[in-house]
């Protein structure tokens, strides 16, 4: 890829430009919501917002300070400049923010996404001058403490910590304290975020249990409310309903039509709740929003394709402890499954499973690292990812691996061990 250059004579591949800008814009639109700001403090994070957008614009872009809050309520392309390569990425007609100013899903994952993809090329590029702002270094870091924190204790406690995080995405401390988190990890669960607060409550997802989105709409001039999760597709698949307001009680929630799962999918798809019950926002809190999609929502299908193999080969394996193993070595990578088959042979699958919102970045990342860093040879997506096979299989068939959705996985491993997938 080219580069440009700033004043200081640093060069910037477009990728890392990009992920400069869309940083800052992101960065932007959380300060105009932001709840406990003052004006005052608000004017001054989006001067210093839009002072680092020229910058990494360059010279001979133009961006005056009306013209750059304009553009926070606009789509992701709008906000580039015109020098930067889009052939990189998919589809960028997506806003960074919702009408309530919330950071939408799409954003969010392209953020996390390709910030992911920098810590490789800065690893391999050893850039030691880069600028970091301290929030932008604590977006970086907060995933890779958390697994840190988790490692220090053991792989056996690390397994059960981890499930931990996955199943209690939010809660009182007094219940996080009970499932023995160590003290540093419950320290990424934050206050529940405003986005999802509805009066003084706020109410899980039926999937991940993690504070669903509270957006106020209007129909035929009157005021109604939709609660869905900020998870695409939890909330077309279950976590989506619709209230009226209330004046003191808490409110009572009407599902929204839910997606089904196509049948041969159905034994891996995700459970769901019954409608939630609202909670009082006072004394609950929720993990942050980065360690939530990265750690419990994936987290989600690892631990659902665990449980499924353990039962489907449980019968066929002696110790279906030692042939199914979930984070293996303190998570070198999500899977170690060895099974024998009919005719005496041993399969091995070694896996790591993947939900990139992004898949082109989730390829990228792929090539810098030369396949998977843990060693995985299977990269395994959920079952609503299956149009990034064709990418991912591309670029995984140049270091070795092989790149295939969650069912056909499964599937295939049930095939090796001789089991019947019913």
């Amino acid at each position: 890829m080219t580069t440009h250059a700033d004043d200081d004579g640093l060069t910037f591949s477009h990728f890392e430009a990009f992920r400069l800008i869309n940083f800052t814009f992101i960065k932007a639109c959380q300060t105009i919501t932001a709840p406990d700001l003052s004006p005052r403090h608000r004017a001054e994070k989006l001067m210093r917002y839009h002072g680092d957008l020229l910058a990494a614009y360059g010279p001979g872009v133009p961006l005056s300070f009306g013209e750059f809050r304009r553009k926070l309520r606009g789509p992701i392309e709008g906000l580039l400049p015109p020098w930067l390569d889009r052939s990189g990425f998919d589809d960028l007609d997506f806003p960074v923010v919702d009408a309530e100013g919330c950071v939408t899903g799409n954003a969010f994952d392209l953020q996390w996404e390709t910030s992911q993809l920098h810590r490789i090329l800065k690893r391999l590029r050893r850039i030691g001058r880069m600028r970091f702002t301290e929030e932008q270094l604590q977006d970086e870091i907060d995933q890779d403490q958390m697994y840190e924190i988790l490692k220090g204790r053991g792989d056996a406690q690390y397994v059960k910590d981890r499930a931990t995080l996955v199943e209690c995405p939010a809660g009182t401390t007094a219940e996080l304290s009970k499932r023995g988190l160590p003290l540093n990890a419950i320290g990424y669960y934050e206050a529940i975020p405003y986005h999802a607060i509805y009066r003084t409550w706020w109410f899980p997802c039926t999937v991940c249990k993690w504070p669903m989105k509270v957006s106020k709409r209007m129909s035929a001039g009157r005021e109604y409310y939709r609660v869905a999760c900020l998870y695409g597709r939890h909330a077309d698949t279950g976590a989506s309903f619709m209230f009226w307001p209330t004046s003191g009680e808490p409110p009572q929630l009407h599902p929204d039509s839910p997606d089904t799962p196509a049948p041969h999918q159905a034994a891996l798809a995700l459970h769901t709740t019954a409608q939630p019950e609202a909670k009082p926002v006072e004394g609950h809190v929720a993990l942050k929003r980065g360690v939530w999609r990265y750690t419990c929502v994936p987290g989600l299908h690892e631990l659902r394709l665990h449980t499924v193999l353990r039962e489907r080969l449980a019968a066929r394996q002696a110790d279906v402890d030692e042939a199914v193993k979930l984070w293996p070595m303190s998570d070198a990578y999500d899977h170690r499954i060895e099974v024998k088959g009919p005719d005496g042979r041993t399969h091995v699958f070694t896996v790591d499973v993947k939900d990139y919102t992004h898949g082109r970045v989730l390829a990228e990342s792929l090539h810098r690292n030369e396949g998977d860093k843990g060693g995985a040879e299977w990269l395994v997506v959920p079952d609503h990812r299956a149009d990034q096979i064709p990418l991912l299989t591309v670029t995984c068939h140049k270091y070795g691996m092989k790149a295939v959705t969650m069912t056909d996985f499964a599937q295939m491993v049930c095939r090796s061990a001789g089991v019947v997938w019913a």
